[in-house]
Formats: structure tokens, C-alpha cells, sequence
């Protein structure tokens, strides 16, 4: 499975791009939607698909810094760019942030499709590091229910997992260990919003960057002691009240930190912590949930449910209600007597 995110301000684009890669197949799926730069780079970190496809103009954060600010954390994905701007200076520097296609709207799907395998083998190059995120993400979700003993093993481990990395990539270890670091600094600044880590290793020495670990697991320590987790339970409540009655809007990870006073990274940490799923896990099905009791009026079309719900793509909708349910939406209409 190659998971995608689709990063596109025009609705109607971003539709027909994923419908256009739920036609194409092949173990290509849109994961998320992201609606302007911030809400996909902060996507980008909470749902680690393979491939980004993002459009050049966008508000907030546009393509060619996002794009920036993955070539520079050293992401493992493939990034692809779609866009209206037939100018050399865009392509030049898409290039140098490691884009692997630059497509022209408007795109046709046999182009699209072409551009997606293309990407195969790029991808090939990015398993070890995939890896390592994973070990990483497993690390930091497990972090609050592990006692003193229990973390600094972990520690050590994913420390031994990222040092062991044979660099098929050339910045596969130093972008391993800046991501853990930043993961885990955006943690500790969740609890204290004035900490300041001291200046990271060259992460060239292992001593060291234990150490440096160390150092930081020992502030998130201290400083989550200090906070109540009755309090961090009643802040993910209301969020989870505040999608419930607005799932029906454009909500985005970034917007619904916002209205809990959370950066988005601590937030969709705390969200997993407390909820067991991911933020886009959890809306969507809460959006499935209220979809099927649309799905009981006759006179209700499925497209329309879908758009009722907050999903702008009809073959999204469709593949989240069977991922959820295990039917599609006609087929539980059908088994409801419809």
C-alpha cells in the first residue's frame, strides 16, 4: 500500500485528483486531504505516507515551502507537484528540494498514474528510514504508560535502531535523530511552553547523542509529573465534542489544536495518548457515524451524504465508510431494508 496525501486549496481539483488515484489502483490511496501547506505539513507528520502531492499556491504555507521544509527534515517521501505554472524558475527549484515529478494542469490520469510508478522506485531507497519513523512514533506513543526503567531501555533502543541505519539515503541518520529530537521537543513544550533544549549534537557520536536523549526524556520527566491528567482528558473531551458537533465543516488538525490551545504536534500526541486513534482516524468516523444515519432517509443521495458529512470526494467517502463499516454505503443501505 502507498499512502498519499493530496495537498490542494480548490476543492473540486482535490476530488478529482484522489478520484483519479482511486481509478488508477495499484496499491495507491489517498489518505488525507490537506487544504493549504500548514494543515498538509502537519498531516504529513501524523499519518507518514509515502508520497506528497501538493499544488504550488496555496494560502498559509504554499507548495514550494512545504516542499522546502521536507527536503530539509529529510522526510522519507516522494514528493510530486501539480500545478497551473508553466515557468522553468519553479521546476529549477523543485529539483533542488528533490521533487520527483513536476505536472502541468490540467493533468490527465494516464500522466498521473506514470508519475506515481515512476515513484517506486524512489521509494525503494526511503524503507530503512520508514522504518526508523515507525520505531520512533511507537516510541513516543507508548511514552506516558512506560515507568523510569521502561523509557530509558526504549531510549536506547530506538537510539540503536536509527544508529544502525545503512544510509541508503545520505541524510537518513542525521534526519532520523532531527525528527525524534523535534517529536520529542514538541512534547515537552506542550507542558512548558517556555522550554528551550540546549543546542542538539552533530549526531555524529553515539555518546553523545544518548546523552542528549537522555537529557530531554529526563525534562519531559519532570515536567509531565507536573501536569494532571484529568485536566489533559477534559482538554481532548472537548475536542472530541467540538469535532462531534462541527464535523461537518473543513477540520483540520491545526484548526481544532487551535480551539484547545495546543500546538499541533503535543495535540495530536495527546489525541492518540487518549483516544487510541489518530486525529484523522477519529474524524472520520465520526463523519461515517453520522453519515449512516443520513443513509436512512430515502430521499438522500450518497454523494449527498458524503458532502453533509464533510467529505469533498465521493470515492474517499466511499472508501472510509468500507474501511469503517466493512460495506459500502449502498450495500448498507441495502442490508437496512433500503
Amino acid at each position: 500500500m502507498y499512502e498519499i496525501v493530496v495537498a490542494e486549496d480548490e476543492h473540486w481539483l482535490r476530488s478529482e485528483l484522489t478520484e483519479m488515484i482511486e481509478r488508477i489502483g495499484g496499491g495507491f490511496t489517498v489518505v488525507g486531504e490537506a487544504v493549504d501547506g500548514e494543515d498538509a505539513w502537519n498531516m504529513l507528520h501524523e499519518l507518514w505516507p509515502s508520497i506528497l502531492i501538493t499544488d504550488i499556491r496555496m494560502p498559509r504555507k504554499d507548495g514550494m515551502e512545504l516542499l522546502r521544509e521536507v527536503d530539509e527534515a529529510g522526510l522519507p517521501i516522494v514528493s510530486l507537484i501539480i500545478s497551473g505554472y508553466d515557468e522553468f524558475a519553479y521546476a529549477r527549484q523543485a529539483v533542488r528540494y528533490g521533487v520527483s515529478e513536476y505536472l502541468l494542469k490540467p493533468v490527465m490520469q494516464e500522466e498521473l498514474k506514470e508519475a506515481l510508478l515512476r515513484s517506486l522506485d524512489r521509494l525503494a531507497l526511503f524503507k530503512e528510514m520508514n522504518s526508523c519513523f515507525k520505531v520512533i512514533n511507537i516510541f513516543l506513543d507508548r511514552l506516558p504508560e512506560m515507568d523510569a526503567n521502561g523509557r530509558s531501555t526504549a531510549l536506547e533502543n530506538v537510539i540503536q535502531e536509527i544508529w544502525k541505519t545503512q544510509r541508503a539515503f545520505p541524510k537518513s541518520r542525521k534526519s532520523s535523530f532531527s525528527v525524534f529530537e523535534s517529536k520529542l521537543t514538541a512534547l515537552i513544550q506542550g507542558l512548558d511552553a517556555d522550554f528551550m533544549p540546549p543546542e542538539s549534537p552533530d549526531w555524529s557520536t553515539k555518546e553523545q547523542t544518548i546523552l542528549y536523549f537522555r537529557m530531554l526524556l529526563e525534562s519531559w520527566s519532570f515536567k509531565s509529573r507536573a501536569v494532571s491528567g484529568q485536566e489533559v482528558r477534559q482538554v481532548i473531551r472537548k475536542a472530541c465534542d467540538y469535532m462531534e458537533s462541527h464535523y461537518m465543516q473543513p477540520l483540520t488538525l491545526v484548526k481544532v489544536a487551535g480551539q484547545a490551545n495546543l500546538s499541533p504536534s503535543y495535540f495530536g500526541h495527546l489525541f492518540k495518548q487518549f483516544t487510541g486513534q489518530s486525529f484523522i482516524s477519529y474524524l472520520n468516523g465520526v463523519r461515517i457515524q453520522k453519515a449512516k444515519s443520513l443513509l436512512m432517509e430515502a430521499d438522500i443521495k450518497v454523494y449527498e451524504a458524503a458532502e453533509m458529512v464533510g467529505f469533498i470526494s465521493l470515492p474517499h467517502f466511499n472508501r472510509m465508510f468500507k474501511t469503517i463499516t466493512g460495506m459500502t454505503p449502498n450495500d448498507y443501505r441495502k442490508g437496512m431494508g433500503f
